[in-house]
């Protein structure tokens, strides 16, 4: 079983947190941060998390072959995952 995410469907922020968490961690399932990623979320707070996780690649850029960003977007990602278990 993994951290997929609900595709389309209701997710609130804490859901978010693991998915987001175990693609930084290199642990996610194959297509899981994908999934996520290319289908957009009928939650206006989920899908402006996601639109932003979109671009993450493009602020840090990956500075390694098979990175999605660097070392820096990853740190920002776990702060977004951070943000999500406080609730902000």
């Amino acid at each position: 079983m993994g951290t997929r995410p609900k595709e389309n469907g209701p997710m609130n922020k804490k859901e978010l947190a693991a998915p987001l968490r175990a693609f930084v961690a290199g642990t996610s399932g194959k297509w899981d941060w994908d999934d996520f990623i290319s289908v957009p979320q009928r939650d206006p707070e989920i899908e402006a998390i996601r639109q932003r996780l979109l671009t993450i690649d493009q602020e840090y850029p990956p500075t390694k072959p098979g990175e999605y960003c660097s070392e820096q977007g990853a740190q920002a990602m776990l702060r977004i995952a951070d943000a999500l278990l406080e609730g902000q």
